[in-house]
């Protein structure tokens, strides 16, 4: 008996050295989980991420100063004002109602105000990511301007409103003295290369409109591009890019499907099963969550390639547009070849529009002056026309993009100068010929 508990023992100890060493060498070949994701995460990264302040960003500056008006588009001096306001200690924002549009345009282009605008409206609960602003009510707010009023005041604090063009709202807060200095010293120390120009007011049966009655030069500009691949995009928008199928110039898993427009090198993906019946009855603060979620959604799959501004949200589609900006000018194109529109459905996307691919190299041997007529002659032929001049927003410049002759092999663009006009919240390229 002895004999036989000493070989059971034998044999335990036996197993349980077997079941350590087991366990070990199944422990060592676990994957590593970690390397995996980050692997993963890298295959779908399509360029770059962004904050909400790279892409939520002013595209103007007007100046209402002396009794007259000034206005610029430079990068240099529309960034820095953003950027120093990120540091401005805001008082609680309070609503100031609604106001008719003489009494919207007496506030706002006062004298001594400074404004920052906006290519469209931005609800406060994304702008709250880049401003640090507190209120009431505010979660289904927009605005497009900011301006700020740097005339003395005996309190000692300077006010500072949050407008809606499209609505005629004003919100109100103020700042300390210590913040408007700041302001108030971009302003007096600018120069030439800020290019501050002198805009006279132009009644509409609306709003006042600010043009300029000289002729603009600006240089056109041509880029080579840079074509991406496209299974970076199906590896970042399907589920499962194994299963993808190529079929000619789609792909699909099934039920969402990728198709792209090769002539123009832009593509479409479409999930209909995420298809949102009646976008347009969605609140105000509905909306603000898909603008957020759009932004998001880029953001998820890196997918900022060259410099996009958020630049409207359509109620009919409910539709999140950001659009390529080249040295803060809008650019503008007839085939979705500068824009990348986001629409969110029920759970998911939807829909997503965009280029593949994305701006490389200037040519800068190829750049020519390209002379416009004024922005006030924009206007008289746009008043010719006959449109609803009510929902003339704002004219101002840009780009036209177009395809260079290249022959045929479609790996230059081309950036055209041009006036473009915002109406009914939606940004149009004017037709309108060189100035002699």
């Amino acid at each position: 008996m002895r004999k036989f508990s000493y070989v059971r023992g034998m044999l335990l100890t036996i197993l349980v050295i077997l079941s350590v060493v087991l366990s070990y060498l199944i422990w060592k070949a676990q994957p590593n989980y970690e390397s995996i994701d980050v692997k993963e995460v890298k295959n779908t990264a399509i360029d770059k991420q962004k904050t909400a302040s790279q892409v939520f960003k002013p595209i103007l500056a007007q100046v209402n100063q002396g009794g007259l008006h000034y206005q610029t588009n430079t990068m240099e001096f529309v960034n820095q004002l953003a950027t120093q306001g990120r540091s401005f200690t805001f008082s609680e924002i309070v609503s100031s109602g609604k106001k008719s549009s003489q009494e919207y345009d007496r506030l706002i282009h006062q004298n001594g105000t400074v404004e920052l605008v906006y290519p469209n409206n931005i609800p406060f609960a994304v702008f709250s990511q880049i401003y640090d602003l507190t209120g009431k009510e505010l979660e289904a707010a927009s605005f497009n301007r900011i301006v700020f009023d740097t005339n003395t005041t005996e309190a000692g604090l300077y006010t500072v409103y949050f407008t809606n063009d499209r609505l005629d709202t004003v919100y109100q807060s103020s700042l300390p003295q210590k913040d408007i200095a700041i302001v108030r010293n971009l302003v007096d120390n600018a120069n030439e290369a800020d290019g501050l120009t002198k805009v006279d007011e132009v009644s509409t049966s609306k709003h006042t409109l600010f043009l300029s009655k000289k002729a603009t030069t600006l240089k056109s500009k041509k880029y080579i591009i840079d074509t991406m691949d496209i299974s970076s995009f199906t590896k970042a928008l399907f589920p499962d890019a194994s299963s993808v199928k190529n079929e000619d110039n789609s792909y699909t898993d099934g039920s969402s499907k990728i198709v792209l427009d090769t002539d123009n090198k832009v593509l479409e993906y479409i999930n209909p099963a995420q298809e949102n019946a009646n976008p347009a009855v969605q609140s105000e603060m509905k909306r603000a969550s898909m603008i957020q979620d759009s932004f998001n959604f880029i953001n998820e799959h890196s997918g900022w390639t060259d410099e996009y501004y958020f630049t409207g949200y359509n109620l009919a589609t409910g539709s999140t547009k950001f659009s390529m900006f080249v040295d803060n000018l809008q650019v503008l194109s007839d085939n979705g070849m500068s824009e990348m529109i986001v629409t969110e459905g029920q759970e998911a996307v939807y829909k997503y529009s965009r280029p593949f691919f994305k701006l490389d190299y200037t040519i800068p041997r190829e750049s020519e002056n390209v002379t416009l007529p004024s922005s006030n002659d924009v206007f008289e032929k746009l008043q010719r026309e006959g449109i609803d001049m009510d929902g003339l927003q704002m004219i101002t410049l840009g780009y036209k993009m177009n395809w260079s002759e290249d022959k045929g092999l479609k790996r230059i663009v081309e950036l055209k100068p041009t006036w473009i006009y915002k109406y009914h919240g939606k940004w149009i390229a004017a037709d309108m010929k060189e100035s002699d």
